[in-house]
């Protein structure tokens, strides 16, 4: 440094500044260089972080669409088995379990002179019994040792992944108001259906539905909506009466509306479609259409006592003032028949009979319905109230003009699969009389036995 000092001290003036500007020049460019390296070095690490991120979010996207797809796919066969699995179930109740049951139930009532309401229907407990198959391998084996079976050596019991469920109802417990429908309308049938419909809507709990303005503005009698769920499924243009000579011309005015549209003038579809039917509003809809089906299951339009499940009271005081009460246009020899304090409780018991064993003959109801103060235990708290109902005079014969007891024929499976994140359903309706048209199997007869498909939806 002294060196350094010295030399300047005895440079000229002259030759400093030119040391001290070649110095300048050379540090200036080096500086220059080592901006440049450094933006390079900034920039390549900026690509290489968006390479990673692209990289990175593309593999995660590419990763979670992959396993979508995989649980799309499970889903939908754990969906397909358990309508497989409901369909041995229906197999088996019909094969097995009814003739079963039958000889069982004349045996009773040969020993004790009455009629004993058993029944049995494993299609009520497709859920449990689907376990078997849809659970993990401790479930499976906690399902087994519930009824003592050893499952340890068992295959194809369990799955790894995902979960199945089913649901299996019958359709031959509800009005089928296509019945009498179509092409060629049947009169006679569609008076039965008219009969139950007014019937069903009789209570005076719908007042209230009837007393006020549609969303068109409109009223609505309970005549004129029956008259239109009829007139929608048939395909000629003549209202439908209870007397022919008083119809006229079907004038429901569809195709007037704000939305309009043609009458169908065929069998309805779905039970959704009576949304289209003039007065078929929401709130009707809500109180009558969980009562319909559109899957015929008996010609003369009556319904299947022994598939009325789940809420029946209003379906069942229906089906008792149809049988007490054959023409609509009349009052009934009975007025007491419309009271809903009278015949409410004993559809109530009717119905938690249903639930319990199921009725396996017409004249189960009839002994309810005419003996209240004997269909009730002592520690019911119902039991009071029953003394003190009058019994309804009904026959059987009455009773079966709009019922009967029969082998459940058309059945609804709601069959769910979910793995992840995905959920499946199915919902398939099963007609187990139905000719098979089109036989995908070597043996017709089995695969009509689980019930052919007669309707196939995923969701």
């Amino acid at each position: 440094m002294d060196v350094l000092k010295q030399g300047l001290s005895t440079a000229s003036p002259a030759g400093l500044r030119g040391t001290l500007a070649a110095r300048f020049r050379a540090r200036r460019e080096r500086d220059r260089q080592s901006g440049v390296a450094f933006l390079i070095t900034i920039a390549s690490l900026s690509l290489l972080i968006a390479l990673v991120s692209q990289f990175t979010y593309g593999t995660t996207v590419d990763s979670a669409q992959a396993a979508n797809a995989r649980d799309e796919v499970r889903a939908h066969y754990l969906a397909r088995s358990a309508v497989s699995l409901s369909r041995l179930l229906i197999k088996i109740q019909l094969r097995f379990v009814e003739p079963i049951m039958q000889t069982a139930q004349k045996m009773l009532a040969d020993q004790t002179g009455q009629d004993l309401g058993i029944s049995l229907r494993v299609t009520d407990y497709a859920t449990p019994i689907l376990g078997f198959f849809a659970g993990s391998k401790v479930e499976t084996s906690l399902l087994a040792g519930l009824i003592g079976v050893d499952t340890s050596m068992a295959t194809g019991l369990g799955i790894p992944a995902g979960h199945m469920d089913a649901a299996v109802t019958n359709e031959d417990g509800k009005i089928d108001i296509n019945c009498g429908g179509g092409m060629a309308p049947n009169r006679s049938q569609q008076i039965t259906v008219f009969r139950l419909l007014m019937a069903l809507m009789a209570s005076p709990r719908y007042n209230w539905l009837f007393e006020q303005r549609n969303a068109e503005g409109q009223f609505i009698e309970r005549m004129d909506l029956a008259r239109a769920l009829i007139d929608w499924a048939d395909a000629d243009e003549q209202a439908f009466a209870m007397d022919a000579n008083a119809s006229g011309p079907e004038d429901y005015r569809y195709d007037q509306r704000d939305d309009p549209y043609q009458a169908h003038n065929n069998r309805y579809d779905t039970v959704e479609e009576t949304n289209l039917v003039r007065g078929m509003d929401p709130d009707y809809a809500e109180a009558f259409a969980s009562n319909f089906t559109v899957y015929a299951s008996n010609p003369d339009c009556k319904i299947n006592l022994a598939s009325v499940k789940g809420d029946c009271t209003p379906l069942i005081v229906g089906l008792v003032r149809a049988a007490l009460f054959p023409d609509p246009n009349k009052p009934p020899a009975d007025l007491s028949i419309l009271d809903d304090n009278r015949l409410y409780p004993l559809a109530s018991i009717l119905c938690e009979r249903s639930q319990a064993v199921g009725f396996d003959s017409l004249d189960t109801l009839v002994g309810v319905l005419s003996n209240p103060a004997g269909s009730i235990a002592r520690d019911d708290p119902r039991y009071q109230l029953m003394q003190t109902l009058t019994g309804i005079t009904i026959t059987k014969a009455q009773l079966s003009q709009v019922a009967y007891v029969g082998p459940p024929r058309v059945y609804k499976v709601v069959a769910t699969g979910e793995s992840g994140k995905v959920k499946k359903r199915i919902i398939v309706i099963l007609d187990s009389k139905r000719f098979l048209d089109n036989p995908v199997t070597i043996n017709p007869e089995g695969e009509r036995a689980a019930g052919v498909i007669q309707y196939w939806r995923e969701e």
